[in-house]
C-alpha cells in the first residue's frame, strides 16, 4: 500500500470533531464525578469531627490517607496504562465503581484508621482515573491538548460547587447558629430533644444532628451511574478497532501492531527512563521531571488544605455561622470552576508557558493580601477568595499540558506527577493539621502563602529549563527533515561519485 492509500485510510477512521467533542465532554463528566466524591471532605470535616470525637490533626491526618493512596495509586495505574492502553475506557468504569462503593462507607467509619483506609482507597482509585482520563484526553488532541486538559479539569469544580448544596442540610448545627426563639424549645436540659445526635460523644453545642450519610450515599450514587458511560464506551471502542482491523490491509496492520509495540512492549527500564519521554535527551528529561515533582507535589498539596479548610477557617476563625461557612465554600468553587474555564478558553490563544507563570503570580499577590487582611476581616475574606479560586485552579491541569507540550507524557510519566500530588498532599495536609490544632487559625493564611510563592518560582523555573528544547511536536519534524537532509545528501555523492 502507498502512502496515499495509507493516508487515506487514517483519514477515514479517524475519529471526526463531534466524536472528540463528545467523548471530551463524558470526560468531563469524570472529573465531575471526582470533585463530588474527594471534595466532600471540606463541607462536612467539622462534622466527621463530631462523628469520630476527635481533633482537627487526627482527621486531617485521616483525609490525609487519601494522598499516601495516590502512591501505590499512580505507580499500578501507570503501568496498567502503558501495558493494556486500549482499555482506559474499561479502567475508569471499573474505577468509579469502586470510588462509589468507597465513598458510601466514610461517614460511617468507627474510628479514624478505618476513616484514613477509606480514604487511602479513595486516592489509589483517584490515580487510575486520573493517568486513564488524562492519556484519552492526549491521545484525542495530540499538540491541540492545553484547552481540553484545562476543561476536562473544570469539571472537578463544578462537582465541587455541588456538594455544599445537597450536603448543607446534613451537616450539625451549632447553637449559637439557631434563633433564641428556637433554643428556648430546648431550655429544659432534664429531656432530650429529638434532633440531638444519639451518638454520647457529640458535644453539647450541637444540637442538630450528623446525617453526612445522605451526603455521601448521593455522591456514590452520581459516580456509580457515570460509570455506565465507560462501560459503552468501552464496548464500542473495541468493535470500532475490529471494524478498522478488517478493513486494513495487511501492509497496514503489520505498521499499526509495529507502532503499538513501540508504546506498549516497552520494557520496564524503557518506561521509567526519563529519556524515553524527552526525545532520548537523558540530562533534560531529568530536570524536567525533577521540577514537574516539586511542582505538582506543592500544587496538588496547596489545592487540598484550601479546599480542606477554606470553610473550616470562616466558622473556626472568623465566626461564620454554618450556613456562611457552607455560602463561602460554594461562592470558592464557583470561582474555582470559573478559573478553569475561563483559562481553558484563554490557552487558545495564550501559550502554556506564559500561562501558568499567570496563574502562579496571580495567586501569589492573593495570597499577600489574605495573609494582611483576611485574619480579622470577614469582609476581605469573602472578597479575596473568589481570585483564590480563580489562579488556584487551573494550576494543576496547566502544569500537565505544560508537561505534554515538552515531554511525551506516557502512563509513567503521569506516575510521576501524581507521585508528586501524593507526596505533597500528605506533607501538606499534616503541616496544617499541626499548625491548625497547636498554634492557631490563622496558620492557615500562612501555609497558602508559602504554597502560592512556592508555586511561582518552581514555574518560573520550568519554564527556563523548558524552554531549551520547546514543544515535543517540533522534534518530530526536526527530525524528519535532519533525516530528509542526510539522505539527499546521500544522493548527492552517489551521483558525485557516478561522474568519475
Amino acid at each position: 500500500m502507498d502512502t496515499t492509500d495509507d493516508k487515506d485510510l487514517e483519514a477515514k477512521h479517524k475519529k471526526s470533531m463531534c466524536e472528540k467533542v463528545t467523548e471530551t465532554g463524558f470526560l468531563v463528566a469524570t472529573w465531575l464525578a471526582l470533585g463530588l466524591y474527594l471534595e466532600i471532605f471540606g463541607p462536612t470535616l467539622i462534622d466527621l469531627k463530631i462523628k469520630l470525637n476527635t481533633d482537627y490533626e487526627k482527621v486531617a491526618v485521616a483525609v490525609s490517607g487519601r494522598s499516601v493512596g495516590l502512591f501505590p495509586g499512580c505507580v499500578f495505574g501507570g503501568l496498567l496504562v502503558d501495558k493494556f492502553g486500549k482499555y482506559c475506557h474499561l479502567m475508569l468504569a471499573v474505577s468509579l465503581d469502586v470510588a462509589a462503593v468507597v465513598t458510601v462507607f466514610i461517614p460511617w467509619s468507627l474510628n479514624v484508621e478505618l476513616l484514613w483506609f477509606l480514604c487511602f482507597m479513595g486516592g489509589f482509585i483517584e490515580s487510575v482515573i486520573n493517568i486513564a482520563g488524562q492519556r484519552l484526553i492526549l491521545k484525542l488532541w495530540l499538540e491541540k491538548a492545553a484547552t481540553p486538559m484545562i476543561l476536562l479539569h473544570s469539571g472537578y469544580g463544578f462537582g465541587s460547587f455541588l456538594i455544599p448544596l445537597y450536603t448543607n442540610p446534613f451537616l450539625a448545627v451549632k447553637r449559637e447558629d439557631v434563633e433564641n426563639t428556637t433554643l428556648t424549645a430546648f431550655d429544659d436540659t432534664s429531656t432530650t430533644p429529638a434532633n440531638i445526635m444519639l451518638n454520647s460523644t457529640v458535644p453539647p453545642e450541637y444540637i442538630k444532628e450528623s446525617r453526612i450519610e445522605y451526603s455521601y450515599a448521593i455522591s456514590a450514587a452520581l459516580v456509580a451511574l457515570h460509570s455506565l458511560t465507560f462501560y459503552t464506551y468501552q464496548i464500542r471502542e473495541r468493535r470500532y478497532q475490529t471494524f478498522c482491523n478488517s478493513e486494513a490491509e495487511t501492509v497496514k496492520k503489520e505498521n499499526t501492531e509495529t507502532e503499538g509495540k513501540a508504546a506498549e512492549d516497552r520494557t520496564f527500564l524503557q518506561m521509567i527512563n526519563p529519556a524515553t519521554c524527552a526525545g532520548g535527551r537523558m540530562c533534560y528529561g531529568v530536570q524536567i521531571f525533577v521540577l514537574l515533582f516539586f511542582y505538582f507535589a506543592n500544587v496538588g498539596g496547596g489545592e487540598r488544605v484550601i479546599a480542606g479548610f477554606v470553610r473550616s477557617y470562616s466558622i473556626d476563625q472568623l465566626d461564620f455561622s454554618k450556613d456562611n461557612g457552607s455560602y463561602i465554600n460554594t461562592a470558592f468553587w464557583i470561582s474555582f470552576l470559573v478559573g478553569r474555564v475561563g483559562f481553558s478558553v484563554a490557552a487558545k490563544w495564550i501559550s502554556v508557558r506564559i500561562l501558568v507563570l499567570v496563574q502562579s503570580g496571580g495567586l501569589t499577590v492573593v495570597a499577600i493580601l489574605m495573609a494582611i487582611l483576611a485574619n480579622k476581616s470577614s469582609l476581605a475574606y469573602w472578597i479575596l477568595v473568589q481570585p483564590l479560586g480563580i489562579f488556584l485552579a487551573p494550576l494543576w491541569p496547566s502544569g500537565v499540558a505544560w508537561a505534554d507540550f515538552h515531554l511525551e507524557l506516557t502512563g509513567m510519566g503521569m506516575m510521576l506527577i501524581l507521585l508528586g500530588g501524593s507526596v505533597g498532599g500528605i506533607g501538606h495536609l499534616r503541616l496544617i493539621g499541626y499548625l491548625y490544632e497547636h498554634i492557631g487559625y490563622y496558620t492557615f493564611l500562612y501555609q497558602v502563602l508559602g504554597y502560592a510563592i512556592l508555586s511561582f518560582v518552581v514555574a518560573v523555573l520550568l519554564d527556563l529549563v523548558g524552554a531549551q528544547h520547546g514543544s515535543r511536536f517540533n522534534w518530530n519534524k526536526t527530525d524528519n527533515e535532519n533525516v530528509y537532509s542526510l539522505e539527499k545528501s546521500k544522493e548527492n555523492n552517489v551521483v558525485e561519485s557516478t561522474k568519475f
